[in-house]
């Protein structure tokens, strides 16, 4: 018995032949360029090339494919997830963009807020 295993949703954007995340597909996926994502990281404008597997780059870009995996999940999307995630005001977090909100370290709040609508329970 055969079973085929779906391909994680993080593995496009993974390191070739590495454990961490590509910052550099990442960014050209969100349409960032290199200093763009380290701003939005919070860490030095060389990092994301010269450092890509830093914890705190890599904690940045792990939240951004989390919310992704999860807009995708709504929208049916990930295109169009990620436009909404760059550019969609949400009113619950006082007309913060869900970008903004993982610039800040929120993105597990973010998370529980989108799996409630998907759900029904907020809006």
């Amino acid at each position: 018995m055969s079973t085929v295993l779906q391909k994680p949703f993080a593995e496009q954007f993974r390191e070739p032949d590495t454990p961490y995340l590509s910052p550099a597909r990442i960014g050209d996926f969100f349409g960032f360029k290199v200093q763009e994502l380290a701003e939005r990281a919070h860490v030095h404008r060389n990092t994301p090339t010269a450092r890509p597997q830093a914890p705190q780059l890599q904690k940045y870009l792990q939240d951004m494919v989390r919310v992704l995996a999860v807009a995708t999940e709504m929208t049916g999307d990930k295109k169009r997830a990620a436009f909404l995630l760059r550019n969609e005001p949400l009113r619950a977090f006082g007309y913060k963009t869900a970008d903004a909100l993982i610039q800040d370290g929120r993105a597990d709040m973010l998370i529980a807020y989108l799996e409630s609508l998907a759900g029904g329970a907020a809006g």
